[in-house]
């Protein structure tokens, strides 16, 4: 037992990459699809919350990319395929939420930068042994 909690296992260190890739991905595909289930209402909505960093047009468009982004990413993250592009398209999507949330207090903001930051990880880590990437193309 001392062993498994001394020693870092590249058997571990993957499998812990798969668990970290799995989790994101799936929250954040989810999350996705829950703003395409709520309509063009719902789009909007999501792209007017950029109304305070300036933006003043394409609310519907940019909540469309935002979904997108978080949809797409979370798939690819999760299945490990291509996955720094999805992680950097989830990264970015977390760090504008970050930045939105900042006025509302620590528990507005925390869950968005964790995620920003396990994406951004993901990002320099890539998709470990037990991804696609790995399958197809030998990259780890």
């Amino acid at each position: 037992m001392i062993h498994f909690l001394l020693r870092s296992k590249p058997t571990y260190v993957n499998f812990g990459m798969l668990v970290l890739r799995l989790a994101l991905g799936i929250s954040m595909a989810y999350h996705g699809y829950l703003k395409f289930l709520s309509g063009s209402q719902g789009l909007y909505k999501v792209g007017a919350m950029l109304a305070p960093l300036g933006v003043s047009d394409a609310y519907e468009v940019l909540g469309t990319f935002a979904a997108f982004s978080e949809l797409l990413g979370g798939i690819l993250v999760a299945l490990g395929l291509f996955t720094r592009l999805g992680s950097l398209l989830l990264a970015g999507v977390l760090f504008t939420a970050t930045i939105l949330h900042l006025d509302a207090g620590f528990f507005s903001w925390d869950y968005p930068s964790q995620m920003g930051f396990a994406a951004l990880a993901i990002f320099f880590m890539g998709g470990g042994r037990y991804s696609v990437d790995a399958a197809l193309f030998g990259v780890r």
